[in-house]
């Protein structure tokens, strides 16, 4: 039995008004919800001139109208531009660029190009099940597949199209998987809690990868006791029951969504919706050392 802390585990607000955190080789870059996106180099803000942007290696892409910019991270100077009609979120590496495309029957295709040549297609999902942001690693690429029937996180081999699964669990979703070279990070929800994990870009059980946030569920689990009672304490050490997974606020939907990862910090961006309020999304930030 996992056992849960009184409340999340500390994180610091990275960026509010943001989603889709992207990092790679100390830059960080995030979509903001006006269609513009940023990136934080040096300690400095920069405007991209496009939207969805992606770091990879020493690469960064983004999103200009129906084609896909690769430029240098470090100087954003453009140097290769591919055609990518319907193209939204997109990831890279130094070797490969890919991007999901979702047409108006739901139909999720995830496209790929090595070396700035054609895109091929890796894979295709009808609604209602979905592909999720790709993270590219070398020529791998990882991502997410989710529908009523459960998730898994595939990694996909750009020249080949072998797929592999490194993670599914029945009981839970698991998605927006992150890397940063080294280590998978990918999201773990169940109706009990939300969790952002960390382990090896392997095939592996999630129960075995190490727990980085602790997160409330997207539904507010009761109190799990009566009105004047107690949580029983019968039968464990010390006569103290263990303790619960963090309860969400009355009136309070909060998802773990997408995420980046450096060797030192996790980003997972959170939704939030209030009752009665407006819908917001945050980036947050966890040690990850």
């Amino acid at each position: 039995m996992r056992l849960w802390p009184r409340g999340p585990r500390e994180f610091g607000l990275f960026a509010s008004g943001a989603y889709d955190p992207t990092a790679s080789a100390g830059f960080v870059a995030w979509q903001l919800p006006d269609n513009r996106a940023l990136i934080l180099r040096g300690g400095a803000t920069a405007t991209l001139s496009g939207s969805h942007p992606a770091l990879g290696g020493a690469r960064i892409a983004w999103r200009e109208g129906d084609e896909l910019v690769i430029a240098d991270a470090a100087t954003l100077a453009p140097a290769v531009r591919v055609a990518a009609p319907g193209a939204g979120v997109l990831g890279l590496s130094d070797q490969v660029l890919a991007w999901r495309t979702r047409d108006t029957a739901g139909t999720d295709r995830l496209l790929a190009s090595t070396g700035g040549g054609a895109a091929v297609l890796l894979l295709e999902s009808p609604a209602p099940r979905e592909i999720g942001r790709p993270a590219v690693i070398g020529t791998t690429i990882l991502c997410h597949t989710a529908g009523p029937h459960g998730s898994r996180v595939l990694a996909i081999e750009a020249t080949t199209g072998a797929q592999q699964v490194l993670r599914s669990d029945p009981l839970a979703q698991i998605t927006n998987p992150a890397t940063d070279g080294a280590r998978l990070l990918y999201v773990h929800a169940t109706g009990e809690v939300q969790t952002l994990r960390m382990g090896p870009i392997a095939p592996s059980d999630p129960d075995g990868d190490a727990v980085v946030l602790v997160h409330p569920a997207q539904g507010r689990r009761d109190k799990e006791h009566e009105p004047g009672r107690r949580l029983h304490r019968q039968g464990y050490a010390g006569h103290r029951h263990p303790p619960l997974p963090p309860r969400a606020p009355a009136g309070v939907v909060a998802t773990l969504w997408s995420t980046a990862l450096t060797p030192a910090t996790a980003y997972v961006t959170r939704l939030r919706a209030t009752q009665g309020g407006p819908r917001t999304a945050d980036v947050l930030t966890v040690p990850a050392a």
